[in-house]
């Protein structure tokens, strides 16, 4: 009986990784609030528009359709990473 109750175990505790490795996989995915670099001030600001880390057509600010949005401030003048379209 001993013999089998380790594997079992193993097994259990391997399902439970993988679900655990997916779960945070998909949070990492999340709609995450963004900024975009103002041009008149050269700081990285806040707008009220959301986006995902997960790579798919570039998140641009609504008010101009041009300007790419960015994860939070690096430093105040140097914003983060593109995000894209959730």
């Amino acid at each position: 009986m001993k013999k089998l109750m380790i594997p079992a175990a193993l097994v259990l505790l391997g399902t439970g990784v993988a679900f655990a490795t997916k779960a945070a996989n998909s949070t990492k995915g999340a709609v995450i609030p963004t900024y975009r670099m103002d041009p008149e001030s050269g700081l990285c600001v806040q707008v009220g528009q959301e986006c995902s880390t997960i790579q798919n057509v570039v998140c641009r600010w609504t008010a101009d359709g041009v300007t790419p949005l960015h994860r939070a401030p690096i430093s105040p003048t140097e914003c983060g990473s593109v995000l894209f379209k959730p």
